[in-house]
């Protein structure tokens, strides 16, 4: 069966970018990399001998270049896509495993979505919870350190989540409106409203950062985030408002974490007014409806 991993890249770490390729190559799946305009493509090309690279003429976001790795996947006759960022660190187990509680859990019978990583933090060494979308439309987080199964859940991220595709040919590729955040989670919600389930293995583990790092004020932990990136956190909920498949209680909260982050954000960094300026401008574009890049 056709393995196929798809990176998407923007100015990566050339060192951990040729790490991960060489072990996906090793784990036998191919490597398809799509990157977003990056100022180092020549050098990246160059290197990556063992990836197959797609260079777009701009950044036109990850849903996008998620999308254009999908059909360059399709070419080459792929079965199951694994997704990966840049700077994702996987162990020479890592596809072994994921694709083995696949399967375990594909013999049980039940439609499977998507089957993700646990994921440990970098600095702190917690593992993050798994969410789990409540009849309500909230998210309740659930302690898998220590689960011996795989766990299912409501939503995951992207990054090294495997997609068979077809069931990507029946849920639908990335939504491009978004350019970037919450791509992942609408397509977890899309997929859910389908019949769908979503996993997180048991076996499978991967390293990540939230955000360039954490701050904690007042017992709320947030991860620090450009106020360019932070533009697309709030306006992206507002593209989402209209789509039946997502919970307007979701939407709600999650403008209420928001903007508590933004105001976190502003007594904590040095550019706060930045923070505040495209804030205000990520509410004005998300009432208009603006989609894209900004």
């Amino acid at each position: 069966m056709k393995l196929i991993s798809v990176i998407v890249t923007y100015n990566p770490n050339l060192q951990n970018l040729s790490k991960l390729t060489e072990m996906l190559s090793a784990s036998c799946t191919d490597v398809v990399i799509v990157d977003n305009f990056s100022k180092n493509i020549n050098e990246l090309s160059a290197l990556l001998i063992n990836a197959e690279v797609v260079s777009l003429r701009e950044n036109y976001g990850i849903a996008r270049a998620q999308n254009t790795g999908i059909k360059k996947a399709l070419e080459l006759g792929a079965k199951k896509i694994f997704f990966f960022d840049q700077d994702s660190e996987i162990d020479e187990h890592f596809i072994k495993n994921l694709v083995s509680d696949y399967n375990k859990l594909e013999g049980m019978g039940g439609k499977i979505a998507a089957i993700g990583p646990q994921f440990i933090d970098k600095e702190f060494g917690f593992y993050a919870p798994g969410l789990i979308v409540k009849n309500n439309g909230l998210i309740n987080k659930i302690d898998i350190s220590e689960i011996a199964e795989p766990v299912q859940v409501g939503i995951i991220i992207s990054s090294g989540s495997l997609i068979p595709v077809s069931v990507l040919q029946d849920v639908g590729f990335m939504n491009e409106d978004f350019f970037i955040d919450y791509v992942d989670t609408e397509w977890c919600f899309r997929a859910l409203q389908k019949g769908y389930k979503i996993y997180v293995s048991n076996k499978a583990v991967m390293y990540h950062s939230v955000g360039e790092s954490t701050i904690t004020l007042l017992g709320k932990t947030c991860p620090v985030h450009s106020p360019y990136r932070r533009y697309y956190r709030v306006r992206n909920l507002f593209l989402m408002k209209n789509m039946p498949h997502i919970s307007k209680a979701w939407i709600f909260s999650m403008l209420i974490n928001n903007c508590i982050a933004q105001i976190i954000l502003f007594f904590t960094q040095k550019n706060k007014f930045s923070y505040i300026h495209y804030f205000i401008i990520s509410i004005i574009d998300g009432l208009k409806g603006k989609k894209g890049s900004l």
